[in-house]
């Protein structure tokens, strides 16, 4: 837990490492060189996003988070937090990837923003560092701890009728008028490496589907006709960006995706939600877009992308199976995610394919996220391979059992 408390000397976090870390060899440093990031990304919101970045390194204790009045950031901990520490510098980078220098690096190391320094044989160097950052204004602070919410997601199942054209109708009309946001779910999307307990870096908002389909066609099964279920799910869009606007609870502030077809993005729907929210919020809102959606108009996609960009929404291909991703154009695509869906097979189709990693260079490694995961196999798979970015069942339970016992 960070102390509530002013540094009140520009030698305080030398003073900090005397008092609780006599034994410099069992620690290490971060330092984030805010100076380099760019300027539009140096925003207040993603400042504080990078501290709480840190905050499930801090409640293991024996660490502290500083924030320096050259707006870098420091952390001191134990060399025993390593994967704790990986896994926020993933948030890290998520958080900075608007930074295009960032964006095609290969790691925050190798675009200069961040320094590891081992205390027991780097003590100089460090000092040096401290000394510089701290020589601008005389309190750095300790970053504070704040609180984090645990979120569910529903299983599907199958039913036997098909949608036709006339239940199709009945449901939009019934959705929209009916009290939707009982339908509405949350999953997060975690940094896993190693041993360590995930790190939420955003959530995917979403429609409970089978939910939906058990309260108002209980009998039938919406989505076995791709086409009609395409036009039930612009309604549902609406809704949800509806939703979304509103925020009544107020747990909707950022830092989330939301599941959305090219079409409404083109959409005046889309035009009220993007007016109706805070400007500085449409950094934090990732658009998923489906990747049949995408090249069933390849068109409509390129400018429904480049509008949503050029609002500072970001962009998250879904739908990717591993068998089909040595077919995208990566680049021209220009996304800021990609997700991949886990399937038993995986490991078989990679082990046959002698270039899948030159599929998966190291800066794409940081835009992956491997959902559907539902055993540690998948995620033990993924490590193996320098993702870092998981989804799914499995990956919830773990964040909520680690919540529960903070």
């Amino acid at each position: 837990m960070a102390e509530n408390q002013d540094i009140k000397k520009e030698n305080g976090i030398l003073e900090y490492l005397n008092k609780f870390c006599r034994n410099r060899s069992g620690f290490q440093a971060v330092y984030i060189n805010m100076q380099r990031v760019a300027e539009n990304v140096r925003s207040a919101q993603n400042k504080k996003m990078l501290t709480d970045a840190f905050l499930p390194v801090l409640q293991k204790g024996q660490s502290k988070v500083f924030a320096l009045p050259n707006d870098d950031i420091l952390v001191v901990y134990d060399k025993k937090l390593q994967d704790e520490i990986d896994s926020s510098m993933v948030r890290v980078g998520f958080v900075l990837q608007e930074d295009e220098n960032i964006r095609r690096a290969e790691s925050l190391a190798a675009a200069g923003i961040v320094v590891f320094y081992d205390l027991g044989s780097e003590e100089a160097d460090f000092t040096k560092k401290i000394v510089n950052a701290c020589y601008q204004a005389p309190k750095p602070q300790l970053v504070q701890e704040s609180r984090n919410a645990s979120f569910f997601n529903t299983s599907t199942r199958r039913f036997r009728k098909e949608l036709t054209p006339d239940m199709l109708a009945k449901v939009q009309k019934i959705i929209s008028v009916a009290d939707f946001s009982s339908f509405i779910r949350r999953q997060a999307i975690c940094a896993v490496i190693g041993k360590s307990a995930p790190q939420r870096v955003f959530e995917e908002v979403f429609v409970s589907i089978p939910d939906m389909r058990d309260s108002l066609l209980p009998e039938v099964e919406i989505t076995a006709n791709p086409w009609l279920f395409l036009a039930l799910t612009e309604t549902l869009d609406k809704r949800v960006l509806e939703i979304i606007s509103r925020h009544d609870d107020g747990s909707l502030i950022g830092n989330f995706s939301v599941n959305i077809n090219v079409s409404t993005i083109l959409s005046d729907d889309f035009l009220r939600f993007d007016d109706s929210i805070n400007g500085s919020m449409r950094q934090s809102i990732i658009l998923e877009l489906q990747l049949v959606d995408i090249f069933s108009d390849i068109r409509s996609f390129i400018l429904a992308k480049t509008f949503a960009k050029a609002r500072g929404y970001k962009i998250c291909i879904d739908g990717i199976t591993v068998d089909k991703l040595k077919y995208l154009n990566r680049t021209n695509l220009d996304c800021d995610l990609l997700k991949i869906v886990w399937h038993p097979s995986f490991v078989e189709i990679i082990n046959e394919d002698k270039h899948f990693m030159d599929y998966v260079n190291k800066a794409e490694r940081a835009k992956i996220i491997l959902c559907r995961i539902d055993d540690a196999n998948a995620i033990e798979t993924g490590n193996s391979l320098g993702i870092n970015l998981y989804q799914g069942r499995y990956v919830q339970r773990l964040l909520n059992a680690s919540l529960s016992k903070r």
